[in-house]
């Protein structure tokens, strides 16, 4: 009878091999799918001269604005044109771990992974970096394990090639927030009237809420539960340290109160 430290040895030997065998299964498996994807991707070096649909504004010969025109309702910033509590409350809510991932979250993509399987269907778990490949590129937006794959090779690329302050930049002009205004310029004019670098925590609270689905959670269409959103992003602020217990007291008990409108433009 084999003594129980052999058992023991030979079992971690055993599990050593098998987990061995699997990883190196499924890294060539993942090779096998980049390569196949790989050729029929967007060329990212389109971001090295990012010039996005901008308002065309009409100014009379003294220099005042008469009109405006616009298929997309968007102003280009730079990184510091964006106030700090702006960029915390879409990376607290957006991607907490954005500074620390290479494009991919491998624990959001572990838990969704998990809940897919639960539910039976394909949903997201989409970083920051993935968020600006699909709204970037031409890959579409099904909710298919094809598209995400391509989104996943895409958001390697851009992380490899541009700096998380580029990345975030991309990400804050492109990103759409409802009635029209692509990027947080426009977003910050459109509902309080303000520059993004000139927003109180709650504001930014409420242009970070909004992302996840303008439609809905803007407080033109539905106030209560763009409140409701604003304080689940104040919240991940606080969980986040980027807002104290104090100061997210005093936040949540502000109310919402846009100075913009929606226009038709």
């Amino acid at each position: 009878m084999p003594k129980l430290p052999s058992l023991l040895q030979l079992t971690v030997r055993q599990a050593s091999i098998f987990i061995a065998f699997f990883v190196t299964a499924l890294l060539g498996a993942a090779t096998g799918v980049i390569f196949a994807y790989a050729d029929d991707l967007p060329q990212i070096t389109a971001l090295d001269d990012y010039q996005p649909r901008t308002i065309t504004r009409l100014l009379a010969v003294d220099g005042q604005e008469l009109d405006q025109f616009s298929t997309e309702k968007r102003v280009v910033i730079a990184y510091d044109d964006i106030d700090p509590k702006l960029r915390a409350a879409i990376l607290a809510t957006e991607d907490a771990d954005f500074n620390q991932h290479f494009g991919l979250s491998a624990s959001r993509i572990l838990v969704t992974a998990i809940r897919d399987l639960l539910r039976g269907e394909l949903a997201g778990a989409s970083t920051l970096t993935q968020q600006l490949a699909r709204n970037l590129f031409p890959i579409g937006r099904e909710k298919t394990a094809e598209r995400k794959i391509k989104e996943a090779i895409l958001a390697i690329r851009i992380e490899k090639r541009y700096t998380k302050r580029e990345i975030f930049t991309f990400y804050a002009n492109q990103i759409y927030f409802g009635h029209g205004a692509y990027g947080v310029e426009a977003a910050a004019h459109l509902y309080f009237d303000k520059t993004a670098k000139n927003l109180a925590v709650e504001e930014a609270a409420t242009l970070a809420g909004i992302i996840q689905a303008p439609g809905r959670l803007s407080p033109f269409v539905n106030p209560d539960r763009s409140l409701q959103r604003r304080n689940f992003v104040l919240s991940r602020m606080e969980n986040e340290n980027y807002l104290s217990a104090q100061d997210l007291d005093l936040a949540l008990n502000k109310p919402i109160v846009t100075r913009g409108h929606p226009t038709s433009k």
